[in-house]
């Protein structure tokens, strides 16, 4: 995948979440973690390896996202923000 199509996943995830932390369930945590997992297989390389912190600051949001997810619903909000301005700054660096 290219980094605009990554961007694009990761806002998606955002809004998912965001929509979710508005009106949390029980099982917030356990969505927003499934989300992000199934999320994350997108950033795979060739050898199946995943980024390392600090490596992929699209990779890093999109985890954020998902240790977040036990935290307060204003923390989750401020995550999903900075989410939305890390996919927003490389769609605009084409």
């Amino acid at each position: 995948m290219t980094k605009i199509e990554r961007a694009e996943v990761l806002a998606e995830i955002a809004e998912r979440v965001a929509l979710r932390n508005e009106f949390r369930s029980d099982s917030f945590q356990d969505e927003v973690v499934r989300m992000v997992n199934g999320a994350r297989e997108q950033w795979r390389d060739q050898r199946g390896e995943l980024p390392g912190y600090g490596v992929d600051a699209l990779f890093d949001a999109l985890r954020r996202l998902a240790e977040e997810s036990d935290s307060s619903p204003l923390a989750v909000r401020d995550a999903c923000a900075a989410a939305f301005r890390v996919a927003e700054e490389a769609r605009l660096a084409r």
